[in-house]
């Protein structure tokens, strides 16, 4: 089996086994400042016009804050059951709508020049290399020029990139964080960047890499440390 239709295999079988408990139900605090810093100065009548995708958009924890916010909300996710949760995630609980699709990251379902961002919260984090590139290069495909994308992935300060129990698909993916005593575990292939990895991806994507910001994280009152990439960028105009 493929690495990324192992991640799609694990993420189905969460969604039928845990319904909305399979994720969070709350959006990422770092979505939240990048969005505020380029977008919430819209007035609400202008932000209709403003085409956001998340991909990687699971039961919706993300899209029912950016639809609630009143711009042009979309999701895309390769699980079908994660997508019935997020339809009845928005309507019901939070009473929006988004445009949701069913898709791959390696080859987005949109045209191009599309959006205004993409955005993606712990998701393209378990995609390998060779994924991760194609599904980067699907990202500036559909941004509109000047538009912005955000990503917010492990980093290689992590914990279980030193121990992670499972075997290594290439050089910062393991095929799954196997040790129990890990967090994350058990959630399939999961990739951890560095910072300068990210800027030669982002270079060589042809994105403008606008800010890094490394973020952490601790578990069992500081013994393990888990540290996120908080990554920005831009399609030149």
């Amino acid at each position: 089996m493929k690495p990324i239709d192992q991640t799609i295999d694990i993420f189905d079988r969460q969604y039928l086994d845990k319904g909305l408990s399979a994720q969070r139900r709350y959006p990422n605090e770092s979505l939240i400042q990048f969005l505020a810093s380029g977008y919430f100065s819209l007035a609400l009548s202008d932000r209709k016009s403003v085409r956001l995708l998340e991909v990687g958009c699971g039961s919706g924890a993300n899209l029912w804050m950016m639809a609630k916010e009143g711009f042009s909300t979309h999701g895309m996710d390769s699980s079908a059951k994660g997508l019935d949760l997020a339809r009845q995630h928005l309507g019901e609980k939070w009473g929006v709508t988004a445009d949701l699709r069913q898709g791959s990251f390696t080859e987005l379902p949109y045209e191009n020049d599309y959006f205004d961002a993409v955005v993606d919260v712990v998701s393209l984090q378990h995609c390998n290399l060779k994924d991760s590139r194609l599904a980067m290069s699907e990202i500036a495909r559909v941004l509109k020029p000047g538009g912005a994308c955000f990503s917010y992935r492990l980093s290689d300060a992590s914990v279980m990139y030193q121990s992670s129990g499972g075997n290594w698909i290439d050089a910062v993916t393991v095929d799954n964080i196997a040790d129990s005593t890990m967090p994350l575990c058990n959630s399939g292939p999961t990739s951890f960047w560095s910072p300068g990895l990210a800027r030669a991806i982002y270079r060589e994507i042809g994105l403008d890499l606008l800010s890094i910001e490394r973020q952490g994280r601790t578990y069992e009152n500081g013994a393990k440390h888990v540290e996120y990439l908080a990554i920005t960028a831009a399609k030149p105009s």
